[in-house]
């Protein structure tokens, strides 16, 4: 079958659609990085079977960039408690200012 790509910001997401053994279409998945393959897959659990081959490649692409932002786009989490603290902070400084709008 014909890989298809698709550019992911600075990765590049390579999937190919397969036939399994009951004749439902899986997707191949591979991502890189420049010259580095970030990940070659093709889960071997329990997996979606797609009826056509296009449905196949769909879901190998929102794999992958669901594989590229949880692993390299996700931002570093700030607790509820560092958000509270913050804005205590900015809520304190601007009643002992006097002033009722935030400078800027």
């Amino acid at each position: 079958m014909p890989i298809r790509t698709v550019s992911y910001g600075e990765f590049e997401i390579a999937v190919r659609p397969e036939r399994n053994k009951l004749g439902a279409w899986i997707a191949r998945v591979s991502v890189r990085h420049g010259d580095r393959t970030v990940v070659d897959i093709r889960p071997m659990t329990v997996q979606p079977e797609w009826l056509t081959e296009e449905e196949a490649v769909r879901d190998g692409v929102e794999w992958g960039r669901r594989f590229v932002d949880h692993e390299f786009n996700t931002p570093q989490a700030r607790s509820w408690v560092t958000e509270r603290s913050h804005a205590e902070i900015w809520f304190r400084d601007i009643e002992e200012s006097g002033n009722s709008e935030p400078s800027s």
